[in-house]
């Protein structure tokens, strides 16, 4: 539990898709199990428009995440 958990605030890790097993290992290294928001892969060559499509189809479910009970 990191020190946002303690203090009670929601977080969601946002991952892109080509890394779900480097994910896993890294969560699995912290001790804890975050709630994690797949992203299409890759980011870094995605035009501005892109990017901003990208975070408007992801805010619904990332902010379903935050808000459920089972994430705070």
């Amino acid at each position: 539990m990191n020190e946002l958990d303690r203090l009670g605030v929601p977080g969601v890790f946002l991952v892109t898709t080509e890394f779900k097993d480097a994910a896993a290992v890294q969560a699995k290294a912290l001790g804890f199990n975050p709630g994690i928001y797949w992203m299409p892969h890759p980011i870094q060559n995605r035009t501005p428009e892109e990017l901003k499509t990208m975070a408007v189809e992801a805010y619904s479910g990332i902010i379903s995440m935050i808000t459920m009970s089972d994430q705070i």
